[in-house]
């Protein structure tokens, strides 16, 4: 099982990095898109007082990961505790308070993946949508149906917030729950995001001074769409919003077949031990049986002697 997952997680992770340069860039042009549109134009954009929130929560199918889906279900069940956070709306730099108390907020959950569905049901969670079949060899295309269910949603104004909890991939050894606000579309999330996706070789404080400069140069910069903004954005902006999903699940993916890998080297480490172990024991018990049938046969002739 350590060698499958060692397989599967190299895999995964090169297909989750390589996806980060798509993502890094494709954010980086809604950013700068974002900053010549009012936000009123199109409904995925409009933040209003939250009521009811969805939390898309991304887990695996599987066990044997480790405290993977624990630590990402114990960071949301927080959350969902003490919304209070989770009750603000961002536009910009202006938060929108909510109208309601925490007590009657709504909050639903779509869950991808059997171990998040489990826990949800369990801390008595109301799951609307479940999708059990995504796996390592999903597309883009794949998403399609989840993103498209969300979409209509918020359009409708059904949720007031949506908002995507996964397993952020760090290194084999080290993964981090995340809880990321996708609708509406947040600046401060999406630099985040930016922050996330930059190279490793780069330094915190290297991309944050990149991330000012790309904002005074999108303050500056005065673009021209075609045929005209509101078209340009009814295409450009759920794809954006479909990557940022597919990479949270990228994430996901990494981050479960990183701990299945470590979780199954550790035992099988345990399991040396363990061998080791057990043959000191089985050996001294063996030597302790050859000295006392040597004992009784020297006492036995001995007894004849005499």
């Amino acid at each position: 099982m350590e060698m499958v997952a060692a397989a599967k997680m190299k895999k995964v992770i090169a297909k989750a990095v390589s996806s980060r340069t798509y993502a890094e860039l494709a954010w980086t042009i809604l950013v700068n898109v974002s900053e010549s549109v009012r936000r009123s134009e199109n409904p995925l954009l409009k933040a209003r007082p939250v009521k009811r929130i969805c939390i898309v929560l991304f887990s695996s199918n599987k066990g044997l990961c480790g405290g993977l889906n624990n630590q990402l279900v114990k960071k949301v069940l927080e959350q969902v505790k003490d919304p209070s956070s989770l009750m603000i709306n961002r536009v910009r730099e202006i938060k929108i308070e909510p109208t309601v108390s925490p007590k009657d907020l709504e909050i639903e959950f779509v869950t991808v993946g059997k171990k998040g569905t489990e826990a949800a049901i369990r801390a008595g969670q109301k799951v609307v949508a479940s999708f059990f079949d995504w796996n390592e060899q999903l597309g883009l295309d794949n998403v399609y149906p989840l993103t498209e269910f969300l979409f209509e949603k918020y359009r409708e104004e059904y949720y007031d917030k949506i908002v995507v909890a996964y397993s952020n991939f760090v290194s084999v050894v080290r993964n981090q729950p995340k809880i990321r606000q996708i609708l509406p579309l947040s600046r401060t999330d999406i630099e985040k995001q930016l922050e996330e996706l930059g190279k490793e070789v780069k330094r915190k404080e290297t991309r944050k001074e990149e991330l000012d400069e790309m904002k005074e140069e999108a303050k500056e910069t005065d673009y021209l769409f075609e045929p005209n903004k509101e078209n340009v954005l009814q295409i450009i902006l759920p794809r954006m919003i479909e990557s940022q999903i597919y990479q949270a699940f990228l994430e996901s993916q990494a981050s479960e077949f990183s701990s299945r890998m470590l979780t199954m080297k550790n035992a099988s480490d345990v399991a040396k031990d363990m061998m080791t172990e057990f043959n000191l024991y089985y050996n001294i018990a063996r030597q302790a049986g050859i000295t006392r049938e040597l004992a009784e046969i020297s006492a036995g002739i001995t007894a004849m002697e005499g």
